[in-house]
């Protein structure tokens, strides 16, 4: 079934009129194609949230019309196939399809190095009775369950940037159609490349900002995109931690609503599993380690989920877990009356140098008052920013001049020394 052009999807279904037999053939291809067949229900425009074998149902509501679903069989990722709720979504549209007499088209797209189209077919019957009708369904599927997992990366790295936007292509039309994305979400291809250092903690709206400023957004105006998957990854690419798979999420969110997405629908349901044997290689993507909390020791406080800052302010991203990480800091300040911290911020190449300064002192500022909150006494502390100006500065500036999200999150932080 795999071939590098569009083909049929494997299996499915060609109408042929006026069948009078039994159902339960069909049942049973469907159910083992993609393991959930429910009652199915279609409004006028969108057949509702879908749910299916247990799963929780999508928070958007899935047009009757195309769909697209771009998966990964690839190297890192686990192997190809679909969560319930998605699984239950394209039963949906395929149920709902001939009660508004339209013929959606089914496209799977390939997630590697080059995406490309698997296979692409349209659903139509001509059935003259419910259980032909049925059968028809069925078959058809059954061959989109089959060309799900029959799909194999054929290029080395992924760029999965790049089949969102194909998926989106294929869903262009009259109807409003749907876009699944099933993959870990960690691209290594520019320009979302998560090899970048710095990119996995950089924040949403400078990542979002930058693939806009370079044109490489997709273009998903009124199209309702399923992500899963994402953060679930497969050795030997190292696993996330829950902080950092939440923005992994929050990122795709973003790039899905800055394209034009009419709704997005997030699925909770873990992918798990081997990565699929003998596809091309992905390079792995470091992910950086919580920060490690030595009081008595020089610890740089990254620019990260847990005690990073909201985009060109001084309020951090996650209040609480802020003071997770910074409690070990106030209890070692609390348990020596005479110990001391000074803490320096710095901050990316953006802007005059005296606003970095004030940027960074005021970030630095804000981890004081955190630290004071949490019991140490102010008088323990000292602050002062010193923007881009610091060694061990990662150039942050791109060719174009645009700064580079990755880098520019690196160079934020604030470095906690102690110093008496």
């Amino acid at each position: 079934m795999r071939t590098r052009t569009a083909a049929p999807l494997a299996g499915a279904a060609r109408p042929r009129t006026g069948r009078g037999r039994r159902a339960g053939a069909g049942v049973a291809l469907a159910a083992a194609a993609l393991l959930a067949l429910g009652a199915c229900s279609s409004g006028d425009d969108a057949a509702g949230g879908a749910s299916g074998g247990g799963g929780a149902p999508l928070s958007c509501p899935v047009p009757v019309g195309p769909m697209a679903l771009a998966v990964s069989g690839r190297a890192n990722s686990p192997e190809p196939g679909l969560p319930s709720s998605v699984q239950q979504a394209a039963i949906s549209v395929v149920a709902g399809a001939a009660d508004q007499k339209v013929q959606p088209k089914f496209t799977v797209v390939d997630v590697d190095g080059r995406p490309t189209v698997a296979g692409s077919d349209t659903y139509r019957t001509d059935a003259g009775n419910a259980i032909a009708a049925q059968d028809d369904q069925n078959a058809f599927l059954s061959g989109l369950g089959k060309a799900v997992s029959g799909v194999r990366a054929q290029s080395p790295e992924v760029d999965v940037l790049g089949a969102l936007g194909l998926a989106a292509r294929s869903v262009q039309g009259s109807r409003p159609g749907t876009v699944v994305l099933v993959d870990s979400g960690l691209s290594t291809v520019a320009p979302l490349d998560f090899r970048q250092q710095g990119l996995l903690d950089a924040p949403v709206a400078d990542t979002v900002a930058f693939l806009r400023d370079h044109q490489a957004l997709p273009n998903l105006s009124g199209a309702t995109v399923v992500l899963s998957g994402l953060g679930d990854t497969a050795a030997p690419q190292p696993p996330l931690d829950t902080a950092q798979r939440t923005e992994l999420v929050n990122l795709w969110k973003g790039i899905a609503q800055a394209s034009g997405a009419a709704c997005v629908a997030v699925v909770d349901e873990p992918r798990s599993g081997d990565a699929p044997s003998d596809v091309p290689p992905v390079s792995t993507v470091t992910v950086p380690p919580p920060p490690t909390i030595t009081p008595g020791k020089a610890t740089a406080l990254p620019d990260d989920g847990s005690v990073g800052f909201q985009p060109d302010t001084a309020e951090f991203r996650d209040r609480g877990a802020a003071r997770g990480v910074l409690a070990p800091f106030a209890d070692f300040l609390k348990q020596g009356p005479t110990r001391r911290l000074a803490l320096t911020g710095t901050s990316a190449r953006a802007g005059t140098t005296a606003s970095q300064v004030d940027l960074s002192t005021q970030r630095a500022e804000a981890v004081k008052a955190l630290l004071v909150e949490l019991g140490a006494s102010a008088d323990q502390i000292t602050t002062k920013g010193v923007g881009s100006q610091f060694p061990g500065y990662v150039n942050d500036i791109g060719p174009d001049r645009k700064q580079l999200p990755g880098p520019a999150s690196a160079n934020r932080k604030v470095i906690v020394e102690p110093t008496g």
